[in-house]
């Protein structure tokens, strides 16, 4: 590195600014006090970037900006707000958390997933509703249950039940019913039995 040329200028309006200029690099370094801020500046032969520090906020503009350290923690006594104009991304090698006090609202305009390697658990202590365009829901490796106090299946059209083996039984009682036609058919034995057994 060459030669370095530093320079203090006193001023009683404009306050102190101290300069270090690397004509080998290209690079200026300004350190000002205005009386109102402190401003930190690094002008390089491509990027600039600058840390602008008053009574009441700090401004930092630079195109890389990295933190590294042990622990870190935030706190906020009013709105915070973090918006990315490019990927956002947080990762943990550990558990991680969100949690919060009030609501909790969770939007995007594509396609949303939520996925594990382990359990996935989705609970509410009041209503609980899930909603779809179209909805599927499958079991690859046992059984799929739903249980419920009250449990209601409706079609607005159609209406299928389908499987290998399909039971349909009721502890008290079980009525079938069709508004127009019911079917009742087997390709094999059909038996209907019963302590009394009423047809018509």
């Amino acid at each position: 590195m060459g030669t370095l040329v530093c320079t203090i200028e006193l001023d009683k309006v404009k306050g102190i600014t101290v300069t270090v200029d690397n004509a080998d690099a290209n690079i200026v370094q300004t350190v000002t006090m205005d009386g109102t801020a402190i401003t930190l500046k690094v002008a390089g032969p491509s990027d600039t970037s600058t840390v602008v520090q008053k009574a009441d906020s700090i401004v930092v503009t630079v195109k890389d900006f990295k933190v590294d350290a042990q622990t870190i923690t935030l706190l906020s006594k009013g709105t915070s707000e973090w918006t990315s104009q490019d990927t956002l991304k947080v990762t943990s090698t550990k558990d991680m958390s969100l949690t919060t006090q009030a609501k909790l609202t969770q939007t995007a305009t594509q396609d949303a997933s939520i996925s594990s390697s382990a359990k996935v658990n989705v609970e509410a202590t009041a209503a609980l509703a899930l909603k779809g365009l179209t909805a599927s829901m499958e079991a690859t490796g046992g059984e799929a249950k739903i249980e419920g106090l009250t449990l209601k299946a409706a079609g607005k059209t159609d209406t299928q039940v389908t499987g290998l083996n399909v039971k349909v039984a009721g502890q008290a009682a079980l009525d079938l019913e069709a508004q127009g036609m019911a079917n009742l058919k087997a390709s094999g034995i059909t038996s209907v039995s019963g302590a009394l057994v009423k047809l018509g």
